[in-house]
């Protein structure tokens, strides 16, 4: 038994008995209950005890109940009475056997693409009935749409529902005073405050068919105020960007219905259904697609698998090798590489003989005297030196060596002593370096809360 409602020992709610809470509100809880007297089964919208304190929320059930009276449709949910004492609160419906969109999304979404022009016809003509009788569901969105296997599909929970403004409203361009919604579905005229009206629905619709197609939103916002801007102000991204098998016409007929202008989406139920008969919605049989693209996974993680297995069987094998308990592989000759074809010798410069280090001194012949010219040699010329000779001077350096500074003693040259290395300066208009850019800030979706009375007003 769940907590937060008023219920006897028993189970027994008057004349119903508890057997299974199907799902669960702010406000209320629906359960699967038992008639004690027929043995049928239905499902009960009872309000938690806090909610039943409230006068206005016991109020918002009873005019649900009215309104969901009033319409009769295969693809809208039956309630067949309201019930208020003392003690509870609660109206009683069809069980309808099956879970919400917003679930199926989550499980299996494939469930949804096999079975989706179906149920996108039954929605379309679900709220052209509920326009046709002058009202506006106010909230459509997967959680409020049931469907089973067999594709039976209802629309439910008409808590917010509206009576749809007459001409003269929309003539007299008058504000709405609360913003009433769920905030990923919501049509940006009523984040504006102004009239809702059947293209509102349609753009809920348009963002329940993005997510049905997709697995996600077209807008998911920091917080709930940013996701209202968005709403108002940024342009949606294609479904197919997010699902490739999404054809180009199912693309163009989603962004019709989330136009930014209620003027630019269809005029209303009937017509959005009139256009989406023609369009094909995949590029492939979404289930062979799927197929395809799970068997390609497959084989891709295969892969990853033995080249990981193969990575460590051979570290095992070197292992072993290495504690001798196996023989390392003889490995295969190499053939010989090509013989390099020889380079041509270089030319090399011609060189200047040398003299030999030792010449034999030239031996005087008998009868010379000091003083006269050896045979071969020539008589210097006055003021010529003799091949070989280098006059000598003071303070002057001999062939080779450096010129001593004046003043100073001639000295043998001591090396140059080394400086330690210096740091390169910063290269001129050199970049700054750049510092760590912080760490960006996690997504977070906004809570869908149904009531949003709180937000600002935007223009």
């Amino acid at each position: 038994m769940a907590e937060g409602y008023i219920v006897s020992e028993e189970h027994l709610i008057d004349n119903y008995r508890l057997v299974n809470c199907l799902a669960t509100g702010s406000c209320s809880q629906i359960w699967e209950v038992n008639d004690q007297e027929t043995g049928e089964r239905f499902a009960m919208k009872l309000l938690l005890e806090e909610a039943f304190k409230n006068a206005e929320m016991k109020a918002t059930l009873k005019r649900e109940y009215k309104i969901a009276a009033g319409l009769d449709h295969p693809n809208i949910i039956q309630v067949f009475g309201h019930v208020q004492t003392k003690k509870h609160a609660y109206m009683i419906m069809e069980h309808f056997g099956g879970p919400n969109l917003k679930q199926i999304i989550r499980g299996d979404i494939l469930v949804i693409h096999m079975r989706l022009r179906k149920l996108v016809e039954c929605l379309l003509m679900g709220l052209s009935h509920v326009h046709e009788k002058g009202w506006l569901h106010r909230d459509v969105k997967p959680d409020n749409i049931m469907m089973t296997k067999a594709t039976d599909v209802r629309l439910i929970d008409f808590s917010l529902s509206s009576k749809a403004p007459s001409g003269l409203s929309k003539m007299l361009g008058g504000k709405s005073k609360s913003i009433q919604g769920t905030r990923t579905y919501i049509a940006p005229e009523i984040v504006r405050r102004k009239l809702p009206s059947a293209q509102s629905d349609l753009y809920s619709f348009g963002v329940s068919l993005y997510e049905c197609l997709t697995g996600r939103p077209p807008f998911m916002g920091t917080s709930p105020n940013d996701l209202l801007i968005k709403h108002i102000q940024e342009p949606p991204a294609i479904p197919s960007a997010f699902n490739e098998n999404v054809s180009p016409e199912m693309d163009k007929f989603v962004l019709r219905l989330l136009a930014k202008k209620p003027e630019n989406r269809p005029d209303s139920a009937s017509e959005a259904l009139s256009e989406f008969r023609s369009v094909k919605m995949f590029n492939e049989d979404p289930e062979a697609y799927s197929t395809a693209k799970i068997t390609k996974a497959k084989a891709e993680l295969d892969d990853s698998v033995a080249s990981t297995l193969d990575s460590r069987s051979d570290a095992e094998r070197q292992q072993r090798i290495r504690d001798g308990l196996e023989v390392a592989p003889t490995p295969k000759k190499q053939p010989p590489a090509p013989a390099k074809k020889p380079e041509p010798e270089k030319k090399k410069a011609p060189q200047r003989p040398q003299q030999p280090a030792n010449q034999p001194q030239m031996q005087p012949p008998p009868g010379w005297m000091p003083g006269q010219q050896m045979p071969g040699q020539y008589a210097p010329q006055p003021g010529q030196q003799m091949p070989g000779y280098y006059p000598q001077y003071p303070n002057q350096p001999m062939p080779g060596q450096q010129a001593p500074p004046q003043g100073q003693p001639n000295q043998q040259q001591q090396p140059p002593q080394q400086r330690p290395p210096q740091p390169k300066p910063p290269a001129p208009n050199s970049p700054p370096a750049k510092k760590p850019a912080p760490p960006a800030k996690p997504q977070v979706n906004p809570d869908d809360l149904p009531f949003a009375d709180e937000l600002p007003d935007f223009k």
